[in-house]
């Protein structure tokens, strides 16, 4: 058997026990089980959903954008109250809403989607992409200066102390530390804009 075929029978063995398959649920459920990582999975697909529409689990799910997820997210905080993902879970239900599996998908974890969500004053716009992107590229820019060497590692740790956008929220904005690093023609090894 090759390796996508291993890595669709473990992703549909895995969604069988869950309607929504996030890593953590995989992880726990390839424990102790001869199965691809997701570090292999990740290898194999670009992203945790691709795997999952290639596995047949999220082929029928619509691609709902970020403005329509995270007013979704503040239709329910407003409706209910405190927002967790079980009050979600209902009420996306019964309003036709986007799944808390989309939400997952999307954002790649529950909890960084209510900060995203409640980090945004006006509940009928989304976060200011331009913006962000704009302190994603100061800060990348200033950091393969001043560091040395300039990796995701050692820029983590300098983002952290200077309050900077993550490698996480560098990757999800990108894709990946590495296409953000090639978008902006910086490179790792030799710590300088090309």
């Amino acid at each position: 058997m090759n390796q996508e075929a291993e890595i669709i029978q473990a992703l549909q063995a895995a969604s069988s026990l869950t309607p929504t398959l996030t890593v953590k649920q995989y992880q726990l459920w390839s424990q102790d089980k001869i199965v691809p990582s997701v570090l292999e999975i990740l290898d194999v697909y670009e992203s945790w959903p691709e795997a999952l529409v290639a596995a047949g689990i999220l082929g029928s799910r619509r691609n709902y954008t970020q403005h329509e997820l995270l007013v979704s997210l503040r239709n329910a905080s407003q409706e209910d109250g405190r927002l967790t993902s079980t009050s979600y879970r209902q009420w996306a239900t019964y309003n036709k809403a986007p799944s808390l599996g989309d939400i997952i998908s999307y954002f790649g974890s529950w909890s960084l989607a209510v900060k995203i969500a409640e980090r945004a004053v006006d509940p009928h716009s989304t976060i200011h992409a331009e913006r962000e992107k704009a302190e994603i590229v100061q800060a990348l820019l200033e950091a393969a200066r001043i560091l040395h060497p300039f990796n995701a590692e050692t820029y983590q740790k300098w983002a952290k102390q200077q309050k900077r956008p993550s490698v996480a929220k560098i990757s999800r904005r990108y894709g990946s530390w590495g296409n953000a690093l090639s978008d902006l023609e910086l490179d790792e090894e030799s710590f300088q804009v090309q």
